[in-house]
């Protein structure tokens, strides 16, 4: 997530970032909300500064056996604004991390831009390609022939990208999951942890699992 401060001494870099990712978010809407809870919150300091000093006031005419009632009911209504001023500021914060959290990394001037997929550049090529005498099939066509793979099953369930390995299918990918964990745990001094299947927000949050991003429009 984007520091505050980032994007506040940087918005048009930020928001053509939002846009090079195909994405949105409102920036200004942001900086508007940002700038409201900064007003507010030296508002506040102000006020509190107030009812410290008056505080103080306070103490020293009640020591001395002075009327301090009016006094005492204007710091009431001071304390009353602070608390009413102390909750819109924790709405605008939580407006701000609405949007905060929905807005992308600055992509790195090496990555190019594209609308999907097709702009990919090829940076690297390991060997050589075969040469084949017949027109290969894609591997997904190959799978759901098979019967190992269910694409449209997949999508239905979570989405786009997202398959169902069905029979065989499942079994190489359990197979394969666990060659990877007997080879990191043996030979490269991993430890392997099974974690509950259930997880709180903040641990979603922190994985990057939310919140779901969704490229719309606004």
């Amino acid at each position: 997530m984007l520091d505050l401060k980032f994007i506040r001494n940087n918005p048009e870099k930020v928001k053509q970032a939002i846009e090079l990712k195909n994405d949105y978010a409102d920036v200004d809407k942001l900086l508007e909300l940002d700038a409201k809870r900064r007003q507010i919150l030296s508002e506040v300091e102000d006020l509190k500064h107030q009812r410290n000093t008056v505080s103080d006031e306070i103490a020293r005419l009640k020591r001395q056996k002075q009327d301090a009632t009016e006094i005492i009911q204007e710091m009431r209504t001071v304390s009353t604004k602070i608390k009413e001023m102390d909750e819109e500021v924790r709405q605008l914060e939580d407006q701000i991390q609405d949007i905060l959290i929905r807005i992308p990394n600055v992509p790195h001037e090496s990555v190019p831009i594209g609308k999907d997929e097709t702009a990919n550049v090829e940076v690297k090529r390991q060997g050589e390609l075969p040469e084949m005498d017949f027109q290969p099939v894609p591997h997904w066509e190959i799978g759901e022939k098979l019967g190992i793979l269910d694409l449209a099953g997949g999508s239905k369930l979570s989405g786009s990208f997202f398959i169902n390995y069905v029979g065989l299918g499942a079994r190489l990918q359990r197979a394969l999951i666990a060659f990877m964990l007997d080879l990191h745990t043996q030979k490269h001094g991993y430890t392997e942890v099974y974690p509950p299947f259930v997880v709180n927000r903040e641990s979603m949050f922190g994985t990057g699992q939310l919140p779901k991003m969704e490229v719309f429009s606004p």
